[in-house]
């Protein structure tokens, strides 16, 4: 039992380097560890905050991720940035802290604060609905 254990654990590894998915947009074969399709450029998953490196928010993270530097120089640029713009680079941050998912899969802050108010607003007519008429 072990040795076959074994020979699937290889199996999978080897799957796990040689797999491919189609890109979205051009529907080229490219490599699971790709950002960005080689053919159109187009990327490969949204820009999130939950990637290694996170600190508080993970917006240095993302961003270092997104460009391709070290995380610590985007944090070393927003403190720059925040010394010489006079709070500006803070208005900036927390703009693409509320625009930007924690997760691939998940929703922005924003986006969820819209979402619970709209609901909120329509709460009094999701009690009532669906209204069922009943015929005699």
């Amino acid at each position: 039992m072990r040795a076959v254990d074994a020979k699937w654990d290889r199996a999978q590894k080897g799957d796990v380097m040689d797999a491919k998915r189609r890109c979205a947009t051009c529907t080229e074969e490219v490599s699971l560890e790709v950002r960005r399709c080689p053919r159109c450029g187009a990327r490969a998953e949204p820009m999130h905050r939950g990637v290694d490196g996170r600190l508080v928010t993970g917006v240095c993270a993302a961003l270092g991720r997104e460009v391709g530097v070290d995380a610590a120089l985007v944090r070393v640029g927003f403190v720059v940035a925040l010394a010489v713009s006079g709070g500006t680079a803070l208005l900036v941050y927390l703009l693409l802290w509320a625009f930007t998912p924690p997760s691939a899969t998940g929703t922005a802050p924003l986006r969820r604060t819209y979402d619970w108010l709209a609901g909120w607003g329509n709460a009094g007519a999701s009690a009532s609905s669906p209204r069922v008429e009943r015929r005699v």
